[in-house]
């Protein structure tokens, strides 16, 4: 029924899946969201320091000394690592944020920076021993690093500070060897030539620990990206340090410092940009983070954290937040003996030991704990499947003749293509050398013809000879290639993502579990999963079998059914013209370094893009608004084009108006010249479009049918 990966019809013997394992590479994503790299040796790591969890986030229960104590044995062991210092405004990030919240995830070592985070601990009875503030690590990291001979590496802060910091370090500590400062200008993230340069620098220098002070969540993107550089380096985050060191900014008294009253001290001092982030958005924040605390302590009772406990002894593991992001509102599990304590995200990457044993769970967990943590590594990862077809044809398919998917987002390629950048972009981050992407599709759906030849031979085009098989059936039978413990991250296909696809299978890594969902406060569907294989042998090996509605619950009574809430979307579904002209605006707000309002109600009629395929015509003078020209489609002069799309064969006549319709071929004489078919009916080609008999091969190597797969950007006129 499907093609093998391991057979000469899908892939060369050398590529990932052909039974012997994935090959790891030391490679990071580029883009901040990557595992990084580690040293050879980064699996034979000390055990685990204790740790407990605060609204998702992991945070280490040690002290500032044992902090500097655990970073120069792992340097004097030849493992280097990353040290983020997590305050409130990096709480309340990483639930908006699932890039952030995986970033986070990914360090060797977290500390509390903030005294609400320290009291919140405290509230819900998983005490942290003290406040560990980058301000001071700075300091007491520098005077151990001096006695031990390591060399210091000051990168960021405003210009000047670096150099000067680096006097003051040098001035208290006589002995220490500061290798290098550098500021790199405002937009370094973009400009290669700035990030060049810092990538020389740092190179060329090769410090033991690197201080870098440019803020969150820039100073962490910036971490993860460099680390490959110098694996056995360790860097840290410390915000506006440097200006503290050197007196640019005076940092609030003691007693402030010790009273949680810092913030008030900052905020006198620059009350213009700090008082939305202390005020509006800190202050409500932390009165719910320390009220849900309480009400956890409460209800639960917990004298102590069960996660430290096992932390320390390594004899069980008990996530304390039973959410994804951490809500709170999830249940505690029971611990059970002899279970390992969790590895970070970073580290299970690095390596590809086999996990434990799983361990049924009662019923569907709501959240990253629960149970037992099963070890899943991504390094297991087999297949990224698709779901490209659905029972009944959508109104979007209809009128463009085609898949959703070979439908253009942006002058790179289609929504097809955006999908299998992002699996490359996958394998690269956890090592794989190659992931395979199956795209599975029903008999009636249009098979995407639009991959790019560089994606030839990584995906296959794939469809269910049942006509009702269900979601749950086609996985099912999709699993009987793939080992008990291989993963597979499923996904609709009909979606445009929010966030990086690295960074959302690193949270639903993290979060456990034998199958884990992402599901959306909002209500939207999210379509992605991750899954164990074993799980998929419970469903029933004919029939229609729905995987959310029948097989989920079927399999949650043996399997352990996590679920990662996310009170942002993690992607756009695409089911209607509305849908793809929201989905595409936030792509290109999101390229261009734009907040990306996804507010249905809001009214922003500013144009964002204008994508006019190969074979289409527009007139210079003709206006295309958050709109698409399709191949075949014509725009005559003076015409205006607003969140519309014109199919292969529509005409907007010269001085026409169109605002969110489909412009599609007049099916009888008109005399506007063209017909157009609201967003809402369904309308035009036939169902089969094109390549509609057999399986498709184009994944395979074949050349895909002659027709556009790329759109040309155009200027937008106002």
């Amino acid at each position: 029924m499907y093609f093998r990966y391991g057979g000469s019809d899908w892939e060369s013997s050398d590529a990932a899946g052909n039974g012997d394992g994935p090959r790891p590479l030391r490679l990071s994503d580029g883009q901040g969201n990557g595992a990084g790299t580690r040293h050879p040796e980064a699996r034979h790591r000390a055990p685990q320091l204790p740790a407990i969890e605060l609204r998702g986030v992991r945070i280490n229960a040690i002290t500032e000394a044992t902090c500097v104590s655990h970073v120069l044995s792992e340097l004097e062991a030849g493992r280097g690592g990353m040290v983020v210092t997590p305050n409130l405004d990096h709480l309340h990030r990483s639930l908006h944020d699932v890039g952030f919240a995986a970033l986070l995830s990914e360090a060797d070592l977290v500390v509390a920076d903030g005294m609400p985070l320290v009291w919140a601990a405290r509230l819900q009875g998983t005490p942290l021993p003290e406040r560990v503030a980058g301000s001071n690590l700075i300091l007491s990291l520098s005077r151990a690093a001096a006695e031990r001979g390591k060399k210091v590496f000051l990168l960021g802060g405003a210009p000047g500070t670096a150099e000067g910091a680096a006097r003051v370090l040098r001035e208290k500590n006589p002995s220490l060897n500061v290798v290098g400062t550098l500021c790199p200008p405002v937009g370094f993230e973009s400009d290669p030539a700035a990030l060049a340069e810092i990538i020389e620098a740092v190179s060329t220098a090769r410090p033991d620990i690197v201080f870098v002070a440019l803020g969150s969540p820039k100073q962490e993107r910036l971490i993860v990206r460099l680390r490959p550089l110098l694996p056995g380096a360790w860097w840290l985050g410390v915000g506006i340090s440097f200006s503290f060191l050197c007196g640019d900014v005076r940092r609030a008294p003691l007693w402030m410092q010790k009273v949680g009253l810092e913030w008030v001290h900052r905020l006198v001092q620059e009350p213009r940009r700090l008082f939305r982030r202390y005020v509006v958005v800190g202050i409500p924040f932390a009165a719910g983070l320390l009220g849900r605390a309480l009400l956890r302590r409460h209800l639960y009772g917990h004298p102590v954290s069960p996660r430290m406990a096992a932390s320390a002894s390594g004899n069980g593991h008990l996530p304390e937040d039973a959410n994804g992001d951490g809500d709170g509102n999830g249940h505690l599990a029971t611990p059970v003996a002899d279970a390992p304590a969790p590895i970070p995200v970073a580290e299970r990457l690095a390596s590809f030991a086999t996990p434990p044993a799983p361990q049924p769970t009662a019923g569907l967990v709501d959240g990253a704990a629960g149970g037992v943590c099963t070890g899943r590594t991504l390094s297991r990862l087999r297949a990224l499947v698709l779901l490209g077809g659905s029972v009944r044809p959508t109104a979007l398919g209809l009128a463009t003749a085609r898949s959703v998917l070979d439908l253009p987002l942006d002058e790179n390629g289609s929504v097809f293509n955006g999908w299998l950048d992002q699996s490359v972009e996958l394998a690269r981050s956890i090592g794989l050398e190659k992931l395979p992407v199956r795209v599975m599709v029903n008999q009636k759906s249009p098979e995407p013809f639009s991959a790019e030849p560089r994606h030839y031979g990584n995906f296959r085009v794939e469809r269910d000879l049942s006509e009702y098989r269900g979601t749950g059936g086609v996985l099912h039978d999709l699993a009987t290639e793939y080992g008990d413990e291989d993963l597979i991250l499923v996904a609709n296909a009909a979606q445009v993502l929010l966030d990086p696809l690295p960074a959302i299978a690193a949270a639903l890594e993290e979060t456990g579990g034998d199958v884990t969902v992402v599901s959306h406060a909002d209500g939207t569907p999210s379509g992605i999963m991750l899954v164990t294989c074993k799980t998929l042998r419970l469903i029933a090996e004919t029939g229609y079998v729905d995987m959310k509605e029948q097989a989920l619950p079927e399999i949650a009574t043996r399997f352990d059914v996590r679920v990662l809430d996310r009170r942002r979307p993690t992607g756009l579904p695409i089911r209607t013209l509305e849908d793809y002209v929201q989905a595409v605006r936030y792509h290109h707000r999101r390229k261009a370094g734009k907040k990306g309002a996804i507010d249905p109600l809001a009214e922003d009629w500013n144009p964002v893009f204008g994508l006019v395929e190969p074979g289409a015509t527009v007139d210079p003078t003709a206006r295309v608004h958050d709109s698409v020209v399709l191949a075949g489609g014509v725009v005559e002069a003076g015409a205006v084009l607003v969140r519309s799309v014109v199919c292969p064969g529509g005409v907007l006549k010269s001085g026409k108006i169109a605002v969110e319709q489909f412009v599609s071929p007049p099916r009888d004489t008109s005399p506007r010249g063209f017909e157009v078919r609201p967003a809402a009916i369904a309308v035009g080609a036939g169902a089969n479009g094109t390549g509609a008999n057999g399986t498709g091969a184009n994944g395979a190597g074949a050349a895909p049918p002659p027709l556009p797969a790329k759109a040309v950007a155009v200027d937008m006129k106002s």
